[in-house]
């Protein structure tokens, strides 16, 4: 526990190999009061934080409060068409996928940004617009080729 207030709860998670000074994956939550059980919450999301972090957890597990916060748009993924029929995909959309990607720090987070956003990736391949698909595809790739490298060090 970091902090308790009268109006909040901030978690620490903490995961280390058998030496505690090699910390792998830290994660944080802050969780406020009004809540039944706010410090269970507080703990349980740091936990899954730290995990998913370290390539544990495949899921997303920010809050859509957090990404607003960092003014990251969020898009929900409920697996079903919301084209309308239409093959045209929004470009603003590419362009946070690929800004995402960007940030991937495993290759977990890379897989689980490449299903969540598989519709549009389809999307953008049906339009025919070959540059964008391979920019996207592109971008993966290299990000791919990055954390391995990084890795082998």
């Amino acid at each position: 526990m970091i902090e308790h207030s009268q109006n909040y709860v901030i978690m620490k998670s903490i995961i280390t190999k058998s030496d505690p000074e090699q910390v792998l994956s830290t994660g944080y939550s802050k969780q406020y009061r009004d809540k039944p059980g706010y410090i269970e919450i507080a703990e349980t999301f740091a936990i899954t934080r730290a995990m998913s972090f370290l390539g544990i957890l495949l899921e997303d597990i920010t809050s859509a409060e957090e990404y607003k916060e960092l003014d990251i748009p969020v898009h929900k993924v409920n697996g079903k068409d919301t084209s309308n029929g239409k093959s045209r995909y929004d470009p603003f959309e590419v362009d946070d996928l690929i800004k995402r990607v960007g940030y991937a720090p495993h290759v977990a987070k890379l897989d689980f940004l490449w299903k969540a956003n598989k519709q549009l990736i389809d999307q953008v391949n049906k339009s025919n617009d070959l540059s964008t698909y391979r920019r996207i595809v592109d971008t993966f790739e290299n990000k791919r080729a990055e954390i391995k490298k990084h890795n082998e060090v």
